[in-house]
């Protein structure tokens, strides 16, 4: 009798088993069971407590799988940070071969978060690169919202890709002082965020948009994410400190932009004196902005779009602004405006999953 009632145990286990735990992967990307929430005892304490924090409530609901209240159970409870987040050492590691063959154009691999948003005008058409970006790990690029939606993104057609681990667009290989690199690789498009608040075309107020690639992207020498403020410590600006911005934009003299990527140093303009200046122009300047620039020939311009203001502290380059609008801002004496990435680091990380 004692048998009869183990193998009739066991056929019902495994009826259930082929009915509700199919394989499944969670949003850690991490391979589980698709189980009814009440038998799976990490995320039912989660989903009993009385308050949840927003990502616990996001990742159960993206653990889901099937009907009901089935969710892919593997364990964890929660979005991987060290995942989404990359840590000193891992970002905004510097090592490109430091010595410059003169001007401003950067070594090969020395800006490896950098990236060109791919646009195009219709199917086979060669992609245009108006807009740059920063890869903040292997499956997400932020930019500039601008560079999104409105009327200076739709003239260039629709985004369709990423490129990243560029350093000559010219050539597909790229090389400098003997050194080359085949690292160039294009990322289809996944999903995009703008900024809940941002108005297209207006004076560029929340300016700040996150690409979700289509697949994740391998590090490599070329190839790297940058780090957010709090990955640091948020170490705040002084006045007059000096910010390095990259990009392939438009250079003083004038063209359609630079074939390499090209980098310059500007000082970090305090908010009360960048106000006073743009108050002039009946512009208003608070705290979601950076302020860079205001020597003349020296500054961020068209192209640099959505790219980024950088500072560089203990071996780290650290993402604190992202190329955003400013008065003639092309080599002028006024500062430059950046979106201010600290003032967004919890809207960055509510939007990304692994």
């Amino acid at each position: 009798m004692k048998v009869f009632v183990t193998v009739f145990m066991c056929i019902l286990v495994v009826s259930e088993l082929r009915a509700d735990d199919l394989l499944c992967q969670n949003p850690n990307e991490r391979k589980g069971y698709c189980v009814n929430i009440n038998n799976c005892f990490g995320l039912k304490s989660v989903n009993t407590k009385s308050k949840r924090t927003f990502s616990e409530s996001r990742f159960i609901q993206e653990s889901r799988c099937g009907d009901g209240n089935f969710v892919c159970c593997a364990g964890d409870t929660d979005f991987d940070s060290t995942y989404l987040l990359p840590q000193p050492l891992t970002c905004g590691g510097d090592i490109a071969h430091i010595k410059i063959l003169g001007g401003n154009e950067t070594a090969i691999s020395e800006f490896a978060w950098m990236v060109l948003l791919e646009y195009r005008r219709f199917y086979g058409s060669e992609p245009e690169t108006p807009c740059g970006g920063s890869l903040l790990n292997h499956r997400y690029v932020v930019t500039a919202a601008h560079c999104l939606v409105g009327s200076y993104a739709s003239p260039f057609g629709t985004l369709v890709s990423v490129r990243l681990g560029e350093h000559d667009t010219r050539t597909s290989e790229d090389c400098l002082g003997g050194i080359c690199s085949r690292g160039v690789k294009s990322v289809a498009i996944e999903e995009i965020h703008v900024h809940k608040n941002y108005v297209p075309d207006s004076e560029y107020w929340h300016d700040i948009g996150l690409i979700r690639l289509q697949s994740a992207v391998k590090y490599s020498p070329t190839i790297r994410p940058i780090c957010l403020p709090s990955t640091v410590g948020g170490r705040i600006l002084n006045d007059g400190q000096f910010l390095t911005v990259a990009g392939w934009g438009h250079t003083v003299n004038g063209g359609t932009g630079s074939p390499t990527l090209q980098k310059v140093r500007v000082p970090f303009v305090e908010n009360d004196t960048c106000m006073k200046k743009y108050e002039s122009i009946y512009m208003h300047v608070n705290g979601s902005k950076i302020c860079a620039g205001g020597r003349s020939g020296v500054n961020s311009c068209g192209g640099d779009s959505g790219g980024p203001l950088m500072s560089y502290d203990k071996g780290s380059w650290i993402l604190q602004g992202i190329v955003s609008s400013g008065r003639q801002q092309c080599g002028s004496n006024w500062p430059a405006l950046y979106t201010n990435v600290a003032e967004y680091e919890n809207w960055i990380k509510e939007k990304m999953r692994p």
